[in-house]
């Protein structure tokens, strides 16, 4: 776990980052085409699934380019949330319920 996004996301495990750093269109189609499925939602380009990580320089993906907890800290200067006082916060809390290996790796960051 040494690429955590802001939300705790172990981005090194990130099929979207993983299909960018290997130039893999049809596996980015792959992934595009499943969040649809999940979402609901009508088509969304492949490309908008590229993804460098969070921290890292380049693209970010659709969810995370406009994600408010990768927003808020990087407002305030901070690798990711598990160096905020205010841990776990409102703004993440539905977040986190939903996905709670992220709250989780956060949480082992934090206690280092």
């Amino acid at each position: 776990m040494s690429n955590v996004g802001c939300c705790g996301m172990d981005c090194d495990g990130c099929e979207a980052r993983a299909a960018t750093a290997r130039r893999d269109n049809a596996a980015l189609a792959k992934i595009a085409a499943a969040q649809e499925s999940r979402m609901g939602a009508s088509f969304i380009l492949p490309s908008r699934m590229r993804c460098s990580g969070c921290l890292a320089p380049g693209e970010k993906s659709a969810a995370c380019s406009g994600c408010a907890v990768r927003e808020c800290a990087l407002a305030n200067h901070l690798p990711h949330c598990g160096f905020c006082p205010d841990f776990p916060c409102e703004l993440g809390g539905a977040f986190w319920e939903a996905v709670s290996e992220y709250k989780h790796n956060l949480e082992v960051l934090r206690s280092r």
